[in-house]
């Protein structure tokens, strides 16, 4: 019997006006046409056009999508204050950029309009063409909603994660350097994504080291929380990519820990961090696609999958994502040739310069 996919998530037409570089591009990322198609589009141009413009602008969506207020069915708009530098964010000779997006969340669908002014405002309407719109602005800086939305999205070299996205920005790396025992109690569920500073220890290898100790029965594993799974799915991607399983961790220095890896073939453990920047990469990428959107999908933006990646792993990278996880939407930017051919003519967009236009 065929299964229908989640209705979860998903973003399906993107409008942006006067943001960074963009003087106007609207995007339409349509539905798979069948049940085992991946829900996928991947952006290619040269450096400079906006395909990372597009990530962040999905990510501001995504991040005021999370705010209680704001799926209260009587929602129509607020203006709240917001932190960052916004002239950096609104293109230069204008006064304000604009983010609308029409997105399906299970299975409702409503458009979501962000205008961001140099003032250091942000405005946040909820269906903007519908006939009920309010004339009129509620000032909402005193319920602390600006908290909850950061312009600043790139600062962590962890991936940022909320309720509704996971975005793996092209500062990310995984941490060299063993997390501390007092990391590992930190609840990481009360800590929004934008949270995470420069310093945060790696989010891969905390989840790692405690399905171990779980599994140890040395940690209360959650409800949700799989650890045989977990660890299952750690080792089939760390045997595909380095030859070797993760199965031990070791006491490093200033109360650390460090994680293992054993070789397939036999020989010395050896620690996570001696392998290559490629290895880690798409292990984690992977593997934290997998964790944080099996029970929930989401929508996962990444750019420039390819950094660090051998060429030869670039091709059946998009293979992977829909392998691993299916019932994700994936928008993905790239400068890679074999990445961009390796989807569909249909689920790739090739962005230009003239006014945002694209093909």
């Amino acid at each position: 019997m065929t299964m229908e996919r989640p209705a979860g998530i998903k973003i399906r037409r993107l409008r942006i006006k006067d943001y960074k570089g963009i003087d106007e591009l609207e995007l339409n990322f349509p539905q798979p046409t069948m049940l085992d198609d991946p829900d996928i589009m991947v952006m290619g141009s040269r450096n400079g056009v906006g395909k990372t413009s597009v990530l962040e602008c999905c990510v501001l969506l995504l991040q005021v999508l999370v705010i209680p207020k704001i799926n209260n069915p009587e929602f129509v708009s607020i203006r709240v204050k917001i932190q960052g530098e916004t002239d950096l964010i609104v293109r230069a000779g204008t006064d304000n950029a604009q983010i609308e997006g029409e997105i399906d969340l299970e299975g409702h669908t409503s458009t979501l309009l962000i205008e961001i002014f140099n003032s250091g405002a942000m405005s946040i309407t909820k269906n903007p063409h519908g006939k009920d719109q309010l004339q009129d602005i509620i000032d909402a800086s005193s319920d602390n909603i600006g908290d909850l939305i950061s312009l600043d999205i790139s600062f962590t070299p962890n991936p940022l994660l909320n309720k509704y996205l996971l975005y793996f920005h092209s500062f990310r790396m995984v941490q060299t350097g063993n997390p501390q025992l007092n990391e590992l109690l930190k609840n990481e569920k009360n800590q929004s994504f934008y949270r995470f500073t420069k310093d945060a220890a790696s989010i891969f290898k905390l989840q790692i080291i405690r399905s171990l100790m779980s599994k140890a029965e040395l940690f209360e594993t959650p409800a949700n929380e799989q650890t045989e799974d977990t660890l299952l799915k750690l080792n089939e991607l760390v045997e595909r990519y380095a030859n070797g399983r993760i199965e031990k961790l070791r006491q490093s220095e200033n109360n650390a820990v460090e994680i293992r890896i054993n070789p397939v073939d036999g020989g010395p453990s050896f620690t996570f961090d001696g392998l290559s920047s490629g290895q880690k990469e798409i292990i984690s990428t992977l593997f934290l696609i997998w964790h944080q959107t099996r029970n929930n999908p989401k929508i996962v933006l990444i750019d420039e999958p390819e950094l660090h990646l051998n060429p030869e792993w670039h091709q059946g990278f998009v293979w992977m994502l829909n392998k691993i996880a299916p019932d994700n939407q994936y928008i993905i930017a790239t400068h890679s040739e074999d990445v961009f051919a390796s989807v569909d003519k249909n689920r790739r967009l090739l962005l230009h310069d003239s006014a945002g236009s694209n093909s």
